[in-house]
């Protein structure tokens, strides 16, 4: 049975950071396996017995950057495995929205609890009916309305990536456009 672990905030921060995880992890392991000069003082390497062998300094350089390599990328799939995880708790905090809405709308006598009117004191059977469907149908569009909440705060999250990458790039061409602007007074005044 596949159920519910955690609320939708925290599946989200979960997706969130998973996702951060792995392309930075990824990264560092793609760089420490292309041995990246920047990452040297990052290895670990015996700094006690010295290097008075040039042959033992570059071994042990070149085991620690497979060592931190392999790390790095073990670390990146344990971050995969968290994002999926995440992933499928966000999935589920957002389908229970609308599958809920439906049991609801299709009065399921399972959720006769949630739906049962507050006062307990009715005219008829009729009655009890009425108020009854009226709660069922107000406990529906309640979860349509977290569903479409849900959807938008995924949509405007969306625009919020968006109008960042564009404002990025017009920031980049901004950079350009000076640079170019720099070069052609530099050789003005060269000339």
């Amino acid at each position: 049975m596949v159920c519910k672990l955690c609320g939708p905030k925290l599946s989200l921060c979960g997706l969130v950071l998973s996702v951060w995880g792995v392309i930075q992890l990824t990264l560092m392991g793609v760089f420490y396996h292309i041995r990246a000069v920047a990452l040297l003082e990052d290895l670990p390497l015996d700094e006690e017995g010295g290097h008075h062998d040039i042959d033992h300094f570059i071994g042990q350089v070149e085991y620690g950057y497979t060592v931190n390599a392999q790390n790095c990328w073990i670390a990146a799939l344990l971050y995969l495995v968290t994002l999926v995880v995440s992933g499928h708790q966000f999935w589920m905090n957002n389908r229970s929205s609308v599958i809920m809405g439906i049991f609801f709308k299709l009065e399921v006598v399972a959720f006769i609890e949630e739906a049962e009117p507050e006062h307990h004191s009715y005219e008829d059977f009729e009655d009890f009916m009425k108020q009854t469907e009226k709660n069922y149908s107000l406990i529906a569009m309640n979860c349509w309305i977290g569903a479409v909440i849900y959807l938008l705060m995924i949509g405007l999250s969306y625009l919020c990536i968006a109008k960042a990458r564009a404002n990025e790039k017009a920031a980049a061409e901004q950079g350009k456009d000076d640079e170019e602007f720099c070069k052609g007074l530099m050789k003005s005044k060269n000339s």
